[in-house]
């Protein structure tokens, strides 16, 4: 059955409607007062063999904004959902009615369970805030001064977990704070830490992080008292922001990341491999659709962003910047890279795509890193020297 005659003789779509639909992507208003209705076309137009028109769907259930309850999975419009959590996760009116209530300290729905009148998110002596504190509250959104704000531009958040090392000064945190990353970064407790905190920026461009990480790295207190990668304990994980991605690209990444065929890659790159804290499991694209588990590989219930948190923690330059660019290298071979479907996000496919000299010119760390595993061919940047990045992954 061709796509015309699905929407014209089991649809019953007039002409003007079929023209809106395929140039705007509009439905019919009787189609969209329930959002199981929407559903039930979205899914039918994904039997067809063509990932044109799956995209198609993808790009419906984004635009009406329909997703399930995360805790009963009833399907409907994200309007009419709950945000629990500060948007880590929705629920459906029911569930909120039955399982929520609302804090006024964190001002958003919690369970039941988690419910304390009492609950703090300011900052402890040392300068250190509570984990529920929402550090893009105090300092909003950065880009560079070139880049303009809209609601594709791709942000990014990066909460680096690090631990204390012997002799560190107690008010570390407030060092960082005020005189590191000063208006681009906070820091925050982490239960999973022995004796750290994590670094959490505000959602930022991939140019603008790049800027200004450099004055943490150059920073002698940071280099000398925090450490990362020699720990049990610490990861790093980025926070992708969501309107920037078409669902299929959201569904590109989640197979990517967890297709066992590129666990050796992936693993490589990330410095670990973490059942506890990113666990893998086999997807589709079309899972994209679904709310993953907290601790997953790529977790995706949040509202507002994915998050990768597959990597180890790195305090050394070039590690850092190598995982930083692997993410948005994967945003842009799932954004552009054309022909993909399940069976091609293989990591040879990517590595493809990076060896493209424009690619490896912009991810110089990644690229480097690349060439020296003889994944791809070239030379490294001369901005990358591996000696330096031996010697600081050995001592963080």
């Amino acid at each position: 059955m061709t796509l015309l005659k699905f929407l014209r003789q089991q649809n019953n779509f007039t002409s003007n409607e079929v023209r809106q639909f395929l140039n705007d992507c509009i439905l019919p208003d009787r189609f969209t007062n329930n959002a199981r209705t929407v559903e039930r076309f979205t899914r039918a137009l994904r039997s067809f063999d063509d990932q044109n028109i799956i995209d198609l769907a993808n790009d419906i259930e984004s635009q009406y904004e329909i997703r399930d309850c995360y805790d009963c999975q009833h399907i409907d419009f994200a309007d009419d959902q709950i945000s629990c959590y500060e948007g880590d996760y929705h629920v459906c009116q029911e569930c909120c009615d039955s399982n929520y209530s609302y804090s006024e300290y964190r001002s958003t729905y919690v369970h039941y369970e988690d419910y304390d009148e009492e609950e703090d998110c300011g900052q402890d002596y040392n300068g250190v805030y509570d984990y529920c504190h929402r550090v893009e509250d105090d300092l909003g959104f950065q880009r560079l001064p070139h880049e303009k704000h809209s609601k594709d531009t791709l942000y990014y958040g990066i909460e680096l977990e690090v631990e204390r090392r012997k002799n560190c000064p107690t008010d570390i945190a407030y060092h960082i704070q005020d005189n590191v990353l000063s208006g681009f970064a906070q820091c925050k407790s982490d239960g999973s830490l022995e004796n750290g905190f994590e670094i959490t920026t505000c959602p930022m461009t991939y140019g603008k992080h790049k800027e200004v990480w450099e004055k943490f790295f150059k920073d002698k207190q940071c280099m000398d008292y925090l450490k990362g990668w020699s720990t049990d304990t610490a990861g790093l994980h980025i926070h992708i922001s969501r309107s920037a991605l078409r669902p299929s690209e959201i569904g590109k990444i989640l197979v990517f990341i967890n297709d066992s065929t590129n666990d050796g890659f992936i693993n490589g790159i990330a410095g670990r491999s973490s059942d506890q804290w990113a666990k893998k499991s086999p997807k589709k694209i079309t899972d994209m659709r679904n709310h993953s588990e907290k601790y997953e590989a790529v977790n995706t219930a949040h509202r507002n962003t994915i998050e990768l948190r597959i990597f180890r923690s790195n305090v050394s330059k070039h590690g850092f910047y190598r995982v930083l660019e692997f993410t948005d290298a994967l945003v842009q071979f799932a954004k552009n890279y054309t022909g993909l479907t399940g069976m091609s996000l293989h990591y040879k496919t990517f590595l493809r795509f990076m060896s493209n000299q424009d690619v490896k010119a912009q991810y110089p760390n990644l690229s480097a890193w690349l060439i020296r595993k003889g994944y791809i061919n070239g030379k490294p940047s001369r901005q990358v020297s591996w000696q330096g990045e031996r010697q600081q992954d050995t001592a963080n």
